[in-house]
């Protein structure tokens, strides 16, 4: 599996995610609303350090394909999303750990990460399945990902507890290698609307 992949698009760049990004990193995710959903407690350098780490570690164990998301415009970084879960056997991936500074919530930038991840599963990995997960109270992320044409499949209940002790359904949903091209020319429509 190659692990030094870059996904170019039109107004974001995905670079793979190094441990000498942390900082850039840190000052891009340190507001508070990026992890309101998620399962961690990230309060510091210290606690963006560990996630990088562990990205690292699980890209060298060819489980994960972490990026770093850059504005093409104006070199900013402005997250971080990947490629996980791989299981090369069954041909299946999920696309997730996705988080974006506040500042970019509704515009092109996720909308054309998940292109590029998906074109990259799709077309260059061949994969069967691509899967999504997000928290049960995370409606803004669920409403994203059906946006995209990604079908829900169901709901696990009780099934994430958060640093802060409590308990998150957690929601999936699919994108299937024969719903590709559909899916494609659906984010293609969305990516040339204006926002």
């Amino acid at each position: 599996m190659k692990t030094d992949v870059i996904l170019d698009g039109n107004a974001v760049c995905l670079f793979p995610l190094e441990i000498s990004h942390t900082e850039t990193l840190y000052e891009a995710l340190k507001s508070p609303e990026v992890w309101e959903y998620t399962w961690r407690k990230v309060e510091s350098l210290e606690d963006i350090k560990e996630i990088v780490s562990a990205a690292i570690s699980s890209k060298k164990k060819g489980l994960h394909l972490p990026f770093l998301i850059k504005d093409k415009i104006t070199g900013k970084v402005v997250g971080s999303t990947r490629i996980g879960d791989i299981d090369h056997v069954n041909k299946n991936v999920e696309i997730g750990w996705t988080w974006i500074a506040p500042e970019y919530w509704g515009t092109k930038v996720n909308t054309e990460c998940k292109f590029l991840l998906l074109q990259y599963c799709f077309e260059e990995m061949k994969v069967n399945r691509v899967q999504f997960s997000v928290s049960g109270q995370n409606f803004r992320s669920q409403k994203a990902v059906e946006r995209i044409g990604a079908v829900k499949e169901g709901t696990f209940r009780k099934h994430r507890v958060k640093a802060d002790g409590t308990i998150h359904d957690n929601v999936f949903y699919s994108i299937i290698d024969t719903e590709w091209s559909t899916v494609k020319q659906q984010l293609i429509c969305l990516l040339e609307k204006k926002y």
